[in-house]
């Protein structure tokens, strides 16, 4: 009859029947000797595998095992009963001699953290069982708290939140969290740098890049410039900021171009520049203009414009006006009462409950709150404007049921609101449409604005005058705005851009001139391209090769660098129509069409018509790009992260954008 194993040792141990005197880890395969005694097992078992003596409470049963075998337990006249998987019990007496029953302290073969000695955790750290991190190891972990700091915009002082510190430390008790200090003087900055070599090699890399800018003043009354440029990387278009920096004169078109050739020569890309879009204030106008750079106006800041003229909202809100009998001022006084409702359910905290409560009496799963708008923010007027209509039945009977409540409108001004919401929302998807960053948005421009106008003069006939006569506004500025779009004055990118866009070409064009003269302008700038190139080719060829009889002056020389000229032009000019019509004579692409990706496919032969196709492909159609970082900055610049330098700024925001391009 065997003895029973009575040690905790061969859960993990194999006994080796070749070798009484060893045994086999279970864990690592490994054979040790064992002799009589299983300490040089227990060794191993605390030397290699801690983690799993740890995870099933062995070692801190083994310990306290010990501890009653050497009477190391606290004397307090208690006897201790030590029971280990349903082995015998064995009872130890102390000075006074009672009897202690089993129930007195049983100790489990698998202890819960909880029960683990307090000394024992200190001496369990992971720092005391594998060592400290390594260098990488720290960096990875470094790198990670930046990332999250860019990219969540965080405020830097998270890693001084005790919160933050205890999550880190449940998570690697090895690694030393760095402070706010060292982050800004020495972290950031060299992430930054890291980051901003690769941007620098990307855009050194490009052909062509085009570039959006805009100013913003923080709640500190800073004012700052951001300026970001995208181009064609493979198959898509990217987009980079290059800066958001503090601006420190006088906004003038003198000192603003000064601070973006600065920042284009810190960059390398000044005469990559395909166009710089803004919108339309006459400083950074005047400052493109002294740069000799084509400026290009934002389109949505034009929609924008369009809208707000129309409905006239550029009276201010709490302003008493008479407004007289007509449609104009009634939808200017439709749009004030329309605010003051809002107003009232987001002060008053009884009519947003009653609101609330009235939703779901009509069953509605999904309660919703009123929004109101706000003059700086596009087509916010015709999201008030929805969701005031959504909740036109809860809003009324709330109003009815409160006795200090606000005047509600009256059936024939919801009808005027009906009106209006169909005649606003194909300027938000055309605003919407044209704000993408990832896609070439310039050459949509001409379509969705003769899109725009088809719509708007097909929309069902609104049933109010007030509705009629804002359709017809609205189609006044539309085309007060846009008259010479597709003309190649005061700038051809549009028409041009359209033209070489295979899913329009010619088509969208209103006026058959206009597609013509845009065709022509192309082949002019192929002819252009090629003289360009000829010319470098020349030039370079020339200082190749001395020719010998260099003293020798023909009489005829002249004639016949002419008739080269004449007959070289020709040729180029030939060429080029050929190429134009070899593309327009393509089949047109579908709306789903990647533009990058036909150029790219097509560079071979329809180049370099392909060249001038990807330039006009870079430059977007509005400076919504620009302006999207703003938001971000304002995220940042909060009171909770107002004490960042515009330095440290700069840098976030840079990370923030920038850190995952390719």
């Amino acid at each position: 009859m065997f003895k029973k194993n009575r040690s905790f040792v061969w859960d993990y141990f194999t006994k080796n029947p070749n070798a009484i005197d060893s045994a086999t880890c279970r864990i690592c395969k490994k054979s040790y000797k064992r002799s009589n005694s299983t300490s040089n097992l227990i060794d191993h078992l605390k030397r290699d595998h801690m983690t799993i003596l740890e995870r099933d409470g062995i070692f801190s049963v083994h310990q306290t095992h010990q501890r009653a075998s050497t009477n190391e337990l606290p004397n307090n006249n208690v006897s201790v009963t030590t029971e280990l998987s349903g082995q015998s019990v064995e009872s130890v007496s102390v000075s006074d001699q009672r009897t202690v029953t089993n129930e007195t302290i049983v100790t489990s073969k698998r202890l819960s953290q909880s029960e683990l000695p307090s000394k024992r955790q200190k001496q369990l750290t992971l720092s005391n069982r594998f060592g400290a991190p390594s260098d990488q190891q720290v960096q990875y972990f470094t790198t990670a708290i930046v990332k999250m700091i860019a990219e969540d915009l965080q405020p830097v002082s998270i890693v001084e939140n005790t919160g933050f510190r205890n999550l880190v430390q449940l998570l690697d008790s090895r690694y030393k969290i760095p402070n706010r200090r060292t982050l800004t003087r020495s972290i950031i900055p060299n992430l930054y740098e890291e980051t901003r070599t690769k941007v620098h090699s990307l855009l050194a890399q490009s052909k062509y890049v085009s570039i959006t800018t805009d100013i913003w003043t923080s709640i500190n009354t800073d004012s700052f410039i951001t300026i970001t440029a995208h181009f064609v990387q493979g198959d898509k278009l990217n987009t980079v900021v290059l800066c958001t920096k503090k601006l420190l004169n006088n906004h003038t078109g003198e000192n603003l171009a000064e601070v973006l050739l600065t920042e284009f020569n810190k960059w390398d890309i000044q005469s990559k520049i395909a166009g710089i879009v803004t919108d339309g204030g006459s400083n950074i106008k005047a400052a493109v203009r002294l740069m000799n750079l084509p400026h290009i106006p934002c389109t949505a800041h034009k929609l924008n414009l369009i809208v707000s003229q129309a409905l006239m909202t550029n009276i201010d809100y709490d302003d008493q006006v008479s407004f007289e009998d007509n449609d104009a001022d009634q939808i200017k006084f439709l749009l004030k009462k329309c605010r003051s409702i809002v107003g009232f359910f987001k002060r008053s905290e009884v009519g947003n409950r009653h609101l609330v409560e009235k939703q779901k009496q009509l069953g509605r799963t999904n309660t919703l709150k009123l929004k109101q708008d706000v003059r700086t923010r596009w087509n916010s007027t015709l999201v008030m404007l929805e969701r005031l209509f959504k909740l036109k039945e809860p809003v009324t009977i709330v109003l009815m049921s409160l006795r200090d409540g606000q005047s509600n409108l009256t059936p024939s001004q919801w009808d005027v609101v009906e009106d209006i919401i169909p005649l606003l929302q194909p300027f938000d998807k055309m605003t919407v449409e044209l704000s993408y960053e990832k896609a070439p948005t310039i050459s949509k421009v001409i379509p969705l604005v003769r899109g725009l106008q088809n719509t708007l003069s097909k929309k069902k006939n609104p049933r109010t005058s007030q509705g009629k006569f804002l359709r017809e506004q609205l189609l006044n500025n539309v085309r007060n705005r846009f008259q010479s779009l597709e003309k190649l004055l005061p700038i051809p990118y549009y028409a041009n851009a359209a033209f070489l866009d295979p899913r329009s070409k010619k088509a969208c064009f209103t006026n058959q001139q206009n597609a013509n003269d845009a065709e022509a302008s192309i082949i002019s700038e192929i002819v252009g391209l090629v003289q360009n190139q000829t010319t470098v080719l020349d030039e370079a060829v020339d200082e190749a090769e001395v020719n010998e009889s260099e003293s020798e002056e023909s009489l005829w020389s002249f004639l016949t660098e002419k008739v080269n000229s004449i007959q070289s032009q020709t040729t180029n000019r030939s060429n080029a129509i050929i190429l134009v019509k070899q593309y327009l004579g393509m089949p047109y692409q579908n709306l789903s069409c990647n533009l990058i990706q036909y150029w790219q496919h097509h560079k071979d032969v329809l180049s370099p018509l392909s060249d001038i196709a990807l330039k006009y492909a870079t430059i977007p159609a509005t400076s919504v790009p620009s302006e999207r970082i703003f938001s971000k900055t304002g995220q940042i610049m909060s009171e909770r992260r107002n004490r960042l330098l515009p330095d440290n700024l700069d840098k976030l925001i840079f990370l923030n954008k920038n850190m995952n391009v390719e």
